[in-house]
């Protein structure tokens, strides 16, 4: 399912950049606990916020759900 790949590959990307749940939200303007429910499948982030992320982390929005780089 999409929304298991995206919440992967986004836990993956923040441990790679070793960062906090706290730093993330920083990035693109969200509380820690919306970053968290996005590494915990409940919810996704917006398109906008994803693009903010692919771009940071220097991944692909194809990456982010599910293909390689």
């Amino acid at each position: 399912e999409i929304r298991q790949i995206v919440q992967n590959r986004l836990v993956e990307c923040r441990i790679e950049a070793n960062l906090t749940q706290k730093e993330v939200g920083d990035l693109v303007d969200k509380k820690p606990t919306t970053v968290a429910s996005w590494e915990q499948g409940k919810t996704l982030p917006d398109i906008d916020t994803l693009y903010r992320l692919t771009k940071y982390y220097n991944k692909s929005l194809a990456y982010m759900f599910g293909e390689e780089e």
